[in-house]
């Protein structure tokens, strides 16, 4: 009786491959752990997508976005977060906490960036 191909959701890892010859059955599971893998950051890249744009559509946006602008998001005391064209550095002293740096693409979807360090500091 065969055996069904069975896929760890954690590790990604494939097993029960019993009645495969020897040979065939590393390349496969290779083949099958490989692909589960890059659909498993897939997965988590589009989760973390969802949850950055969710948390910039349920913050105080006074203003409306231009695409391909850099904004930032900062958090108050109260643990409300709002969007600004104000950067980090342009803020000077405030207690404001410094959450991120997004653009929005052509779809309207925020996307995360990483600030360029000025490298004459």
């Amino acid at each position: 009786m065969s055996k069904i191909i069975k896929i760890d959701d954690v590790e990604g890892k494939v097993y029960e491959l019993d009645n495969w010859k020897p040979e065939q059955a590393t390349q496969v599971k290779k083949h099958f752990t490989e692909k589960f893998k890059e659909l498993k950051k897939a997965y988590d890249d589009l989760i973390e997508e969802f949850n950055w744009n969710k948390i910039i559509f349920e913050s105080e946006m006074l203003f409306t976005p231009v695409m391909g602008k850099t904004y930032y998001l900062f958090q108050r005391n109260d643990g409300k977060n709002f969007m600004t064209l104000i950067s980090p550095d342009e803020w000077g002293k405030n207690d404001f906490k410094y959450i991120g740096s997004f653009k929005q693409d052509s779809r309207q979807k925020w996307n995360h960036i990483e600030l360029k360090v000025d490298s004459n500091d």
